[in-house]
C-alpha cells in the first residue's frame, strides 16, 4: 500500500480548469474629432455690444415715440395721482360733490338755448330777440353759484388748512365742478346734498 497515493476525493472532483477567454486583439474605437464651426467667436467688444443691446435694445423712431409718450403718460398720471392726494385737494372733492353744482349743467343748458335760439329764427322770430336775456340771465345765476361755493370752501380750508395758500385752489374747484359727476377722477365718495363733515368717516384717523 505505499506504493499508492491515498486518493483525495476533494481532489477527484475537482472540476477542470476552464481555459482563460480569448481577449480581443481588436484595436479600441478612435474618438471622433470635434464638429467644425460654422460662427466665428465674438470678439470682446461685440460680446459687450451685444450685451448692452439686451439690457437697452436700439428701438426704431416709432418704437421711441410709443416708448416716450408712455413714459409721459405713466409720470402725468403719477403726478396727478398724487395731487388728487393731497389733503386739501381732498377736501375740495368733498366739499364740491356734497352740492348741487350750476356748473356742472351750465354745458347742456348753453346747447338748449343755442338750439332755442337758432330754430326761433325759422319758427318763431321774436325768440331771437328773448334768447340773449336768457342767455345772460344763465351767466349770471352761474357767477353767482360759484362766487358761493368759493366763499364756503375758502371758509373751509382757512378753518383746516390755515397756513395752505389758496393759490390754485378755486381752479381746483371749478374744473371739480364743472365735471358731471359720473365721469369725476377720483369717484365721488359723498352723496349730494349731505351735510358737510371733516374729517370724512372713512378717512384714517
Amino acid at each position: 500500500m505505499g506504493l499508492f497515493k491515498p486518493y483525495d476525493q476533494a481532489a477527484g472532483n475537482k472540476a477542470p480548469a476552464q481555459p482563460s477567454p480569448v481577449q480581443s486583439t481588436t484595436p479600441a474605437e478612435a474618438p471622433k474629432p470635434p464638429a467644425k464651426k460654422t460662427i466665428p467667436t465674438p470678439t470682446r467688444r461685440q460680446a459687450e455690444q451685444a450685451r448692452r443691446d439686451r439690457l437697452q435694445p436700439v428701438l426704431t423712431r416709432k418704437q421711441s415715440k410709443v416708448r416716450e409718450r408712455e413714459a409721459r403718460y405713466k409720470a402725468q398720471n403719477e403726478a396727478m395721482a398724487k395731487n388728487h392726494a393731497r389733503p386739501h385737494n381732498v377736501l375740495i372733492r368733498d366739499w364740491i360733490d356734497g352740492r348741487w353744482n350750476i356748473t356742472e349743467f351750465i354745458l347742456p343748458v348753453m346747447l338748449v338755448v343755442f338750439a332755442v335760439a337758432i330754430g326761433g329764427t325759422y319758427f318763431l322770430p321774436a325768440m331771437t330777440l328773448v334768447a340773449p336775456y336768457i342767455m345772460w340771465g344763465v351767466i349770471g345765476v352761474l357767477i353767482l353759484d360759484i362766487a358761493l361755493m368759493w366763499l364756503g370752501l375758502r371758509k373751509h380750508l382757512k378753518t383746516y388748512f390755515p397756513d395752505e395758500p389758496l393759490k390754485g385752489k378755486l381752479s381746483y374747484a371749478l374744473s371739480r365742478s364743472m365735471m358731471m359727476r359720473r365721469t369725476r377722477v377720483p369717484p365721488p365718495r359723498v352723496k349730494r346734498g349731505t351735510r358737510f363733515t371733516w374729517p370724512h368717516p372713512e378717512d384714517p384717523r
